[in-house]
């Protein structure tokens, strides 16, 4: 599971046809409200479903409001966890370039070395941020606050969602 946030408010088929662009090859189950109607995005259009066991190989895309800075949560479900932090990096890089605007994820694992570390992404740079005591963090105080810019090597995925190649140390 991959949860970004986003500084932006695009329209939900903007957010959903983006995102399918980056993962072609998959269906992107495209959960609405309350969950009672599913669509399939196939690339060109929404189609209801309501039998999501009938598409074992799609992600699913949950998209909700926000109340933080980052008004739009994005949450991608049903992928391999196995490259799930590089592939949220790798969300949060393209979402931010897209939309000019920041964007927010967990540290990865390797870099955390405080429970309240995140990521933002911000004019192609990446950043390490402090989300302690923040809306975004904990659902009530002050905006999250950046630390210092850090450079990572940044990942890159096929049209499946697997990671194109393994990642070596920070660049």
């Amino acid at each position: 599971m991959e949860i970004i946030g986003i500084q932006a408010s695009p329209k939900r088929i903007e957010l959903v046809e983006f995102i399918h662009s980056l993962f072609p090859s998959k269906n992107l189950i495209n959960w609405k409200g309350n969950f009672k109607k599913t669509y399939i995005f196939n690339g060109i259009k929404n189609i209801e479903n309501d039998d999501l066991a009938s598409d074992f190989s799609g992600f699913a895309l949950q998209i909700e409001p926000n109340k933080s800075e980052f008004p739009t949560k994005i949450t991608l479900l049903r992928t391999d966890e196995k490259n799930s932090e590089e592939r949220e990096l790798f969300l949060a890089l393209k979402l931010s370039e897209k939309f000019n605007c920041r964007t927010i994820i967990n540290g990865p694992e390797k870099l955390v070395d405080h429970p309240y570390l995140s990521l933002i992404i911000e004019n192609g740079k990446i950043f390490e941020a402090d989300d302690n005591g923040t809306i975004w963090g904990d659902g009530d105080g002050a905006e999250v606050k950046i630390i210092k810019e850090i450079k990572i090597e940044r990942p890159n995925f096929d049209s499946n969602g697997d990671l194109k190649k393994p990642l070596t140390n920070n660049v």
